[in-house]
């Protein structure tokens, strides 16, 4: 008698759930996903920025060219600092897609989701209105509990369902986790909220034009507004007036978000143009507290969580959805390999713990770079603290063109699914910026982006501002 097929349950209908499953379907992996909304779009005010270490895995999949179609590459950034009478404009997007044949492109999440929902053959493998209640796991397999009293077994089960995880909770009760206001007490430190985010789509801006990017760095806050196909895109992301956890982060009314725009309409987003432009014109907005969390352990036997739900970012460098994928691609990779390995054979819960285990250990470093970059680059923008006011002010605008190669490295040092070709390999900068492992994390490099800042500063000052010492350093 065979033996039954390996199956995944995927918890979350989610970009990171829908990803993992195309991913499966290419892998001819056995998988449900269960969802506990009733549909799969439905209509928040987000967006979703796609960068290239993202895109070029969707090109893999086939997904990638009804995303661009919809899209429009973001050109050139205009940057205005808190006093007005200074900004400068970065190519820093148009150098991302000469760099990697990939743009850095906005679209509503919406429009993500039903692009790779649309993408899946079978779509009875989704099953919607199934909030799951708790988790089992044993020797034979694992066991998923559903609100209307359903029950779905596999090998497998991925939490892809956000920052709110009812997997994540499930997994720390199977470890025997002590829970102390929503969050395992080992990983109490490893989540915060600094910042919150009112975001929203506003429709027929005729004063913005379609990629264009307005980044207003403010004392304490950012507005960003992108211009796309008919729409912009904006964000208002503000410093908190302390640091929350989980439990106590403020909770914002749809007319509390509305007061808080309406008392910034008055804001200069660029010559003649002020938010009011855009805010009369709003289709759809909201506010949220915005998480920061890195855990730690994001697997535990034949349970394993991946995107937002074990790694939450500002919304600042665009890199949430990507860094999401990034795990997808990194999961797969293994699970391929070490279903190869198996054959015909059904792996054991210990040798399914081991896999999960590695992907945690392996994956994690690059995911806390990300993260860590994410944070970093939320302070710079809201002008938070000298260091990030000198960069902001002195560095960036003169030395931007110098100091590009770390968030280049960032992209280009992201994984692919080693299963399937690359569609725009040939660029070159996948390999001229892709970053060499290291023992050193991001905390080191970090620091040492903010020491060479100082470094341009002072470089201003006494004039070696054109010396070409500055271009040889492309290393951060």
């Amino acid at each position: 008698m065979s033996q039954p097929a390996f199956k995944i349950i995927i918890v979350g209908c989610s970009v990171t759930g829908l990803t993992l499953a195309h991913c499966l379907d290419k892998l001819g992996v056995e998988y449900t996903i269960l969802e506990k909304r009733s549909a799969v779009v439905l209509q928040e005010g987000a967006s979703v920025a796609v960068m290239p270490n993202g895109g070029r895995i969707l090109d893999q999949l086939g997904l990638y060219d009804a995303f661009e179609k919809a899209t429009v590459p973001l050109d050139l950034t205009d940057a205005y600092l808190p006093d007005q009478d200074f900004r400068f404009t970065s190519d820093y997007p148009r150098r991302v897609l000469a760099t990697f044949g990939y743009p850095v492109a906005f679209m509503e999440r919406r429009g993500l989701l039903e692009i790779l929902y649309d993408g899946i053959a079978d779509k009875s493998k989704i099953h919607l209105n199934k909030g799951v209640t708790h988790v089992e796991q044993n020797d034979d397999g694992a066991k998923v509990h559903t609100e209307d009293g359903e029950v779905y077994e596999g090998d497998i089960v991925v939490g892809a369902d956000g920052i709110h995880s009812k997997t994540l909770r499930e997994m720390w009760r199977m470890m025997g986790e002590p829970v102390v206001n929503g969050i395992a007490q080992s990983e109490s430190q490893n989540m915060s909220v600094a910042f919150s985010c009112v975001f929203g789509i506003s429709h027929d801006v005729p004063e913005l034009q379609p990629g264009e990017q307005i980044l207003r760095m403010c004392n304490g806050s950012t507005i960003f507004v992108m211009g796309s196909k008919g729409v912009v895109f904006w964000f208002i992301v503000t410093q908190l007036n302390r640091r929350y956890e989980y439990h106590d982060a403020p909770r914002y009314t749809t007319e509390e978000a509305a007061a808080f725009c309406e008392a910034r309409k008055d804001a200069e987003i660029k010559e003649g143009v002020t938010f009011e432009c855009i805010w009369r014109k709003q289709h759809v907005f909201n506010m949220l507290p915005l998480q920061e969390s890195l855990f730690q352990t994001w697997s535990h036997g034949r349970v394993v969580c991946i995107g937002d739900s074990v790694h939450k970012m500002t919304i600042n460098l665009g890199q949430g959805a990507n860094c999401a994928i990034e795990d997808v691609t990194v999961l797969c990779n293994m699970l391929r390999a070490f279903l190869a390995e198996k054959r015909e054979k059904k792996p054991s819960y210990s040798e399914i713990d081991t896999l999960l285990r590695r992907f945690n250990k392996e994956h994690l470093p690059r995911a806390s770079t990300i993260v860590e970059t994410s944070r970093l680059t939320t302070r710079v923008h809201a002008q938070v603290g000298i260091s990030q006011r000198i960069m902001t002010r002195w560095v960036v605008p003169y030395f931007g063109k110098f100091l590009q190669g770390k968030p280049l490295g960032l992209i280009a040092s992201g994984p692919v699914l080693d299963f399937l070709p690359l569609k725009r390999a040939s660029y070159p900068g996948w390999e001229r910026y892709r970053v060499k492992k290291s023992s050193r994390g991001a905390g080191f490099w970090i620091t040492a982006f903010l020491s060479l800042s100082l470094l341009a500063v002072a470089a201003t000052m006494y004039g070696w501002g054109n010396s070409q010492i500055w271009a040889d350093w492309n290393i951060l």
